[in-house]
């Protein structure tokens, strides 16, 4: 449920960003950078046999997402910033 939570909030913070910030998403990979950004500041609220499991959940999920969608340096990219 946590997981299903953190992709929730990450998709809305997103959107916010991109509505009222006119922030530009690049890829599907920094929503999902974000939620693991969640994730992991959640696993504190969590029972210690649930925080491993959610620690460990979240670095697969971050690493599968790279895997598929490495960083990507455009031209005229400056600055470019992928939570990690």
């Amino acid at each position: 449920m946590v997981r299903l939570a953190a992709i929730c909030w990450a998709i809305w913070k997103s959107r916010n960003s991109v509505c009222f910030q006119k922030k530009v998403i690049r890829s599907p990979t920094e929503i999902i950078c974000l939620a693991c950004t969640f994730l992991l500041y959640w696993t504190e609220l969590q029972k210690i046999g649930d925080k491993m499991a959610l620690e460990a959940g979240t670095e697969a999920l971050k690493a599968v997402a790279l895997h598929f969608h490495p960083r990507e340096r455009r031209a005229g990219d400056v600055g470019s910033l992928l939570l990690q």
